[in-house]
């Protein structure tokens, strides 16, 4: 998708005949307002098939992607208020705004692009959207409607590309929704492209109604003839990341996965409202009014309807698999599964958006490089001893090791990181004897982690905030140490991927009570990495008959093989409720070399060197201070930490926005 990616940078840096179709965008009275100096209208847009191509790429730009700044909560991807990552930069919006419970209305009302909140409604800050600032989800419906609504008048464009354009703009718009949803619950459903000046006074829909639009949004797309299943194979080096008729299926089977779990779907509400001030406010904005499992039934038919599809036409998209069986094999194949776009020769990702590499070779820029990078490396996303041990075995245990912490508790000196899955290794920097051929990092054929190390947190060494909590992440940054190595290939980071279609099917599967058949597809995204099956590991479990047990280890493998790609450890844990996990405190890790009389080097330079016995080790795991979460405290927890509240601004126009409860 080079050429795409230009397209959309170009739409970024200068001001040509798209701009009369992205006026911001304001709901209520002046609900579109044309902006100021304008002279272009939408005839011209749709008056030559290239200027209309270029409009639909604008809107690609425009995909969710927690890697870009407008995503970032001021320097933080959204993982950071999951279990498994915390943030330590005191600038960044999770110690500002969420970890001391700060967090209010006007959270994402700010205009200098320090945006506190997680996800914006409908406000704009100053950042340049097409370079990876902050969006609206409304630019991007209205863009989508307007090109459904006018394609047809393009005099130079075949039938089946108007269609294919067609179902492209059901797809970024179904999805754009979709973020919305499982951010803020009920929306306000846009059906068209509004006039500029005509007023919107609609309300918000409920949370059942938001999901069918969802719905039909996609099974728009799907029925469009001219959207095809995939790009081909000869057109994949220009046109990796364009949507295709997989994408729309599998989003179908996300949404779904998400509306059937217990946060909407439920007896009762996750919370009702104490008073409400404006008359409008419904617990029904929040909750479908019932608990109905059969969803997870419709979650399974959509899951089985990709896979139909897919076997239809050639079983195009697979996982991408091991060349050689050992750690370098699985690392390798794990890896250009989730960081690198599909090519010729492999087709993992579904559904994937491509952040700008770099837009100042490295420095302050909004793009991948100069921004997320350099946020992780600075403490913006640090893994949490609690993802250490999400991540189990090479032989498919789980992780055996919950009681080796602590002066004493370890007498023999168990190297806890040693024969791990190897997806750890490629999402965490641990102490490690041997790296495979290579996978050197910084010079090293080993990783020295421990207190005292050369990648210890108190050494002498660059960027160690990003080694804050005793463990550095690993996982989209590679070796930064080693000049340009990251940014060897063009990005894209997955919405969906092959993988995930296999564990949501699980999820369904299980839910529906076909426990081996949610078996049967954990084992082919675990076997991708050599781990044995999960039931026989683990046989305490008892995952043949143990559904409750079951749904644990497939969230548990969620986070292991797509956690911070899309935000999706965080929305488990909310569309499943998970209060044990929100107010459960997380912690660091102190790695302790130990001398040959089993006494802890914890003074001087205890740098490995190659050639050396592998020492001994004890652990520690201390809490997190610094940035220490409200949720942890006793009695502090309340359900509205489910959902972000509203923007204050959007309720005030009066058009019948509600506010979510507790906020």
């Amino acid at each position: 998708m080079k050429r795409l990616f230009i397209y959309i940078l170009a739409l970024g840096l200068t001001s040509g005949i798209f701009t009369a179709c992205v006026d911001d965008f304001n709901v209520g009275n002046a609900f579109l307002e044309k902006a100021p100096g304008v002279e272009t209208n939408i005839d011209t847009v749709f008056s030559k098939a290239e200027y209309t191509r270029n409009f639909l790429w604008s809107a690609y730009g425009q995909l969710y992607c927690t890697y870009t700044a407008g995503n970032m909560m001021n320097g933080a991807p959204i993982d950071v208020l999951s279990d498994s990552y915390h943030c330590y930069v005191g600038w960044g919006g999770p110690i500002q705004s969420y970890y001391p419970g700060n967090l209010n209305e006007n959270a994402q009302d700010t205009e200098d692009g320090n945006f506190q909140g997680k996800f914006s409604y409908s406000t704009k800050s100053g950042l340049d959207s097409d370079a990876g600032g902050r969006v609206s989800i409304y630019e991007t419906v209205r863009k989508c409607w307007q090109i459904i609504e006018n394609i047809d008048r393009v005099p130079d464009m075949s039938d089946s590309e108007k269609s294919r354009l067609r179902g492209e703009a059901y797809t970024i718009m179904a999805s754009r929704y979709y973020d919305a949803f499982r951010n803020f619950g009920g929306l306000c459903l846009v059906k068209k492209a509004y006039e500029v000046g005509e007023d919107f006074f609609d309300g918000r829909s409920t949370a059942w109604q938001t999901v069918e639009f969802i719905d039909s949004l996609i099974q728009c797309a799907i029925n469009e003839p001219g959207y095809i299943w995939n790009v081909p194979d000869a057109d994949i080096g220009q046109w990796s990341g364009r949507l295709t008729r997989a994408s729309a299926r599998a989003l179908r089977a996300k949404v779904w996965m998400f509306a059937a779990s217990p946060l909407f779907n439920n007896a009762a509400p996750y919370m009702t409202y104490s008073n409400k001030p404006t008359g409008f406010e419904n617990e029904e904005h929040i909750w479908f009014g019932k608990e109905d499992h059969s969803l997870w039934n419709r979650c399974l038919q959509y899951c089985n309807d990709f896979f139909d599809d897919n076997a239809a036409n050639g079983n195009y998209y697979q996982l991408v698999q091991p060349t050689s069986q050992d750690e370098a094999g699985y690392r390798t194949a794990y890896r250009r599964a989730y960081r690198y776009r599909n090519d010729a020769t492999h087709h993992e990702k579904i559904f994937d958006a491509h952040p700008t590499l770099t837009l100042s070779d490295g420095g302050w820029g909004w793009g991948w490089r100069g921004f997320a990078l350099d946020c992780m490396r600075q403490g913006g996303q640090v893994p949490t001893n609690e993802l250490m041990e999400c991540f189990g075995m090479q032989d498919g245990r789980n992780f055996p090791y919950s009681d080796i912490y602590g002066a004493g508790k370890n007498p023999d000196g168990i190297d806890m990181f040693a024969d791990r899955d190897p997806r750890l290794y490629e999402t965490i920097i641990v102490p490690q004897k041997s790296l495979p051929a290579g996978f050197d990092y910084a010079g090293m054929t080993y990783m020295d982690s421990w207190v005292g190390g050369f990648l210890d947190k108190n050494s002498n060494v660059n960027n160690k905030d990003d080694v804050a909590s005793g463990y550095s992440k690993f996982k989209w940054l590679l070796d930064y140490w080693g000049g340009n190595r990251y940014d060897d290939e063009y990005i894209g980071v997955p919405y969906i991927r092959m993988a995930e279609m296999y564990l949501i099917r699980a999820e369904a599967r299980a839910e529906t009570g076909d426990l081996q058949g949610a078996l049967d597809d954990l084992h082919v995204v675990r076997s991708r990495v050599g781990l044995g099956r999960i039931e026989e590991m683990n046989p305490s479990l008892n995952l043949t008959s143990n559904k409750e047990n079951l749904i644990e280890e497939i969230l548990r493998e969620r986070n292991c093989e797509i956690g911070a790609e899309c935000g999706d450890r965080l929305y488990d844990m909310v569309r499943r409720k998970r209060q044990d996990l929100f107010t459960k405190p997380l912690h660091e890790i102190r790695i302790y070399r130990l001398d040959a009389n089993g006494n802890r080097l914890t003074e001087g330079d205890q740098q490995y060197k190659a050639g050396d016995p592998w020492p001994k080790f004890e652990y520690e795991k201390p809490e997190i201070v610094v940035g220490h979460r409200r949720w942890w405290d006793p009695g502090y927890w309340t359900n509205k930490w489910y959902l972000d509240p509203v923007s204050r601004i959007e309720i005030q126009k009066g058009y019948g926005l509600t506010q979510n409860p507790g906020w």
